[in-house]
């Protein structure tokens, strides 16, 4: 399951770096003026998973597959895009196909960057951009990050924040996981014939059944029941037989809502 994630701010905010330094290589153009990017540019981004390492200590397998998070690089929001400044409604339209946004807001000084309304002030830009989204009718779930030079300086305080540099990716890490736990998702894994092992991606709150379907259809089609075990458990025991002789895996049926961090085997007929 890969949602996608808006990347939200005002022209020269570093959206792009942000998006840049996400997918580890350049693929977003960067520029020092507005309306540079003006189709966005779409990305699919691994979550970092201490868990998926740690299992594959233990699975030892060929292949390792990890969870993704899908992130677009929507141009630069000004003021009254709700009214077509800017390119306003076409942004505001791909906007509308995110099921969350990260809003990027800037808090780095740099002179040959030239901010779009002539001065760093991260609650004014954070005001606008959330004026234009709400005139524009969208209301999403929204991770505020700042971007700036040194991070942690805490200029814009507000819950649900996190502060990172682009540039140097500082932070980076952080605003993946932040953004994957923001579309409510959680994470199981499979092992295939002991060679694959997969993180799967799954809303929170979902069934075996619906978990199985996501890993094949004809898994879905012929649910018998599931082997389940904590990915602590399996990591402690050394293995999935000797986690078995331990007793720390379970059958459980088609009702069984998949927990973050579950290790399952599904059972199914033809």
């Amino acid at each position: 399951m890969s949602l996608s994630v808006g990347i939200v701010g005002l022209p020269n905010s570093g959206k792009s770096t942000l998006f840049n330094a996400l997918l580890k290589r350049q693929i977003a153009k960067v520029a020092n003026y507005p309306f540079t990017t003006i189709e966005p540019n779409v990305g699919v981004v691994e979550v970092p998973d201490e868990r998926l390492l740690k299992l594959a200590e233990v699975v030892n397998p060929q292949e390792i597959v990890p969870a993704v998070v899908q992130f677009i690089d929507i141009a630069g929001l000004v003021k009254d895009a709700h009214k077509g400044e800017g390119l306003g409604n076409q942004f505001l339209g791909k906007i509308r196909e995110c099921e969350a946004i990260v809003h990027i807001i800037r808090g780095f000084e740099d002179e040959s960057v030239a901010h779009y309304y002539g001065s760093i002030d991260p609650e004014r830009d954070k005001e606008i951009v959330e004026i234009e989204l709400e005139l524009g009718g969208i209301k999403k779930p929204a991770l505020y990050v700042l971007n700036e030079s040194k991070t942690g300086d805490g200029k814009l305080p507000t819950g649900n924040l996190i502060s990172i540099n682009a540039k140097t990716e500082e932070g980076v890490d952080q605003l993946i996981k932040e953004a994957y736990r923001l579309l409510d998702l959680i994470t199981f894994y499979t092992v295939k014939g002991g060679k694959e092992l997969t993180a799967h991606s799954l809303r929170k709150g979902a069934t075996a059944l619906e978990a199985a379907g996501l890993v094949h259809t004809d898994m879905a089609k012929g649910f018998i029941k599931a082997e389940v075990v904590s990915w602590q458990d399996l990591t402690n025991s050394g293995g999935w037989q000797k986690a078995h002789e331990k007793g720390k895996i379970r059958l459980e049926g088609r009702d069984y809502q998949i927990q973050d961090g579950d290790v399952v085997e599904f059972k199914f007929g033809k």
